[in-house]
C-alpha cells in the first residue's frame, strides 16, 4: 500500500512539474486547479494500477488505503512542520472543502487504477 502511495505521489509530482513547465499551471492561472487534479486523477490512478500487479487481491481496499494514507502524511507533515518551525501552521492554508475534494479524487482514482490492475493482472 505505502509503495503505490509513494508511486502515486512521484508520478502526481512529476505531472504537476511538467504542467507547471509548459505553463498551464501557475499561480492565478485559468484552469490551474483542473489540471493540478487531473496530475493527481493520473498519478493515482497509476499508484493503484501498480499496487495491484503486485497484490490483485482486494483492489477496492488497496484503493482506498492508498487514498487514506495521504491524511497520514498530511497529518505528519503538519506536526513535522509545527515542531520545527516552533508552532508554524504548517499546511493548514488549504480549506476544508478542497481538502476533503482532493482527497475523494485520490481515493477514486487509486480504486480505479487498482481494479484496472486487477482485471490486467488476472486476464493476462
Amino acid at each position: 500500500m505505502a509503495f503505490g502511495w509513494f508511486v502515486a505521489a512521484a508520478i502526481t509530482a512529476a505531472a504537476v512539474f511538467v504542467l507547471i513547465q509548459l505553463g498551464l499551471v501557475s499561480r492565478g492561472a485559468p484552469g490551474a486547479a483542473t489540471w493540478t487534479l487531473l496530475a493527481v486523477v493520473a498519478g493515482f490512478g497509476t499508484g493503484g494500477f501498480f499496487t495491484a500487479r503486485r497484490a490483485s487481491d482486494a483492489p477496492v481496499a488497496h484503493g482506498l488505503a492508498i487514498g487514506g494514507f495521504s491524511v497520514v502524511v498530511w497529518l505528519i507533515a503538519n506536526l513535522l512542520a509545527q515542531l520545527v518551525g516552533g508552532g508554524a501552521r504548517g499546511w493548514a492554508g488549504l480549506p476544508l472543502g478542497e481538502t476533503v475534494t482532493v482527497l475523494l479524487v485520490q481515493a477514486i482514482a487509486a480504486t480505479g487504477g487498482a481494479w484496472v490492475g486487477r482485471r490486467w493482472t488476472h486476464a493476462g
